[in-house]
């Protein structure tokens, strides 16, 4: 269980589109459903030997579990290269995206379908409580809604609302059961909203105390439920707005969406890395200042990237679930947007969708407007990545067929230098990355890594074009 529990915290950790989405028609596929199906088995089964000879505590257990994934690998690359005989497979997104769909089937989940339960996690005493929806099947990903309770007052001092009652006040009996539903059990004494302050000892401490509240907690479902990576909502109450807004900043590829049911205008928070999140304002009388600014706020980085709901009833607008239903199934993550913004709020995490930060100076050494950020443009009409970055050393960009056509040359601008590039794709780059973030949607055969040019010091003289 530590083991499967560590898995899912990684793929959490690891990396709502950013920017739209790159306007060109895809492919068509080059398999029949049939062939994409029997492909997908193969790789469904070599993924699953591979989790149960990496969860092998002994060289025994390793040795005994080790024939099997070779013979599913074996299997798995047959069938890839009897299919590559219609084309580059790497090459066809919408190949990538049924083959590997779903390819992280969980097994019979802790709660039946249909019911709602308060769980404890007997290794960790971590408690929860989670509602599957009925007709739930592991072989078929389901939209999932994380839920973080509210305080019982508006006061900070106040203490959180009970999990089993935060389930009963918002979800139950509410069209929002149509999802997988997890609702955080939040530990007293911990406060989520206030944005911490590095440059004070144990604030760092702080935070990651909050992000593993999160993380363990839903780590317990997602290794129990098949939970659809593109499909992840954060739901936040009283107090733990102004954290989720925070948290979806510096875990940004995580989330289809955020719902904020007492918003918050956070002092100090940097947004760009919501560039693009589909956010849901719940307004309110008390909440109507914070949702104009918020709105006003996300709305400058991209254009109607905000919905604001009116209320009809007192907070936590339990009436609102049929609205918040219908928001949520009109969003959907777009794993590779054409634009991604960073601007990291954490020295430690510094990844959004397709783009990485490599060293970069440390954040709270410098002013709020002069630290690290990076802009990433991809054009794929013109196969030219446009890179614009501050206070970092170097970047990672993992690239695919929808963002730029592999087959050809493209261009990286960065920071005004251009340069033309040419890579291969890898099937093994690809397959790792999967496996590493235990998300079947980041699907890139490409890894491009570069260093951002030093600019250039105002004595610097023009190099001679005469020879002189």
């Amino acid at each position: 269980m530590a083991h499967l529990a560590s898995c899912a915290l990684h793929a959490l950790l690891a990396c709502a589109p950013q920017g739209d989405s790159p306007a060109t028609a895809e492919r068509p596929p080059l398999l029949t459903a049939n062939e994409q199906a029997s492909l997908r088995d193969k790789i469904v089964k070599y993924f699953d030997a591979l989790d149960t000879y990496e969860r092998a505590e002994s060289s025994k257990d390793r040795e005994k579990a080790g024939k099997p994934r070779d013979k599913a690998k074996d299997a798995m690359r047959g069938e890839w290269e009897l299919r590559s005989k219609k084309g580059n497979l790497l090459a066809s997104m919408a190949d990538l995206r049924a083959v590997y769909d779903a390819c992280f089937p969980a097994g019979a989940p802790r709660v039946q379908p249909g019911a709602v339960r308060k769980e404890k996690d007997r290794e960790s005493g971590i408690e929860y409580t989670v509602a599957v929806p009925k007709g739930y099947k592991p072989q078929k990903a389901v939209r999932t809604i994380l839920a973080l309770p509210g305080t019982t007052a508006a006061d900070q001092a106040a203490s959180w609302v009970d999990g089993d009652r935060w389930f009963a006040e918002v979800f139950d009996k509410t069209p929002l059961l149509e999802a997988l539903v997890h609702v955080v059990h939040l530990p007293a004494g911990i406060e989520m909203d206030p944005v911490p302050d590095f440059s004070r000892d144990g604030q760092d401490a702080q935070e990651a105390k909050r992000f593993a509240t999160v993380f363990q907690s839903f780590a317990l479902t997602n290794q129990s439920m098949t939970y659809d990576r593109g499909r992840l909502f954060l739901d936040c109450g009283r107090g733990t707005s102004g954290f989720g807004l925070r948290f979806a900043s510096v875990f940004p590829t995580r989330f289809a969406g955020l719902v904020l049911r007492h918003a918050v205008m956070p002092d100090d928070l940097r947004f760009g890395s919501l560039t693009g999140m589909p956010v849901l304002l719940l307004k309110s009388a008390k909440t109507a200042e914070a949702v104009a600014a918020l709105q006003a706020k996300l709305e400058a980085l991209q254009a109607g990237s905000v919905t604001v709901l009116e209320t009809t009833d007192e907070y936590p607008h339990k009436a609102a679930a049929a609205e918040i239903d219908a928001w949520m199934q009109k969003q959907k993550r777009n794993i590779a947007p054409s634009k991604v913004v960073i601007e990291p709020n954490d020295d430690r995490f510094r990844s959004a969708y397709w783009v990485e930060i490599g060293k970069m100076e440390v954040l709270h050494k410098a002013p709020l407007a002069d630290r690290p950020r990076i802009e990433v443009v991809a054009d794929r009409t013109s196969n030219r990545l446009v890179v614009k970055a501050r206070g970092i050393e170097g970047f990672t960009l993992y690239l695919n067929d929808d963002l730029l056509d592999l087959d050809k040359e493209f261009t990286v601008v960065v920071n005004d230098k251009a340069v033309s590039e040419k890579r291969t794709r890898d099937l093994f780059l690809l397959e790792r990355q999967v496996v590493q973030r235990r998300d079947w949607e980041f699907l890139f055969p490409v890894k491009y890594d570069s260093l951002v040019p030093k600019p250039a010091k105002a004595d610097d003289k023009p190099a001679s074009t005469d020879g002189k």
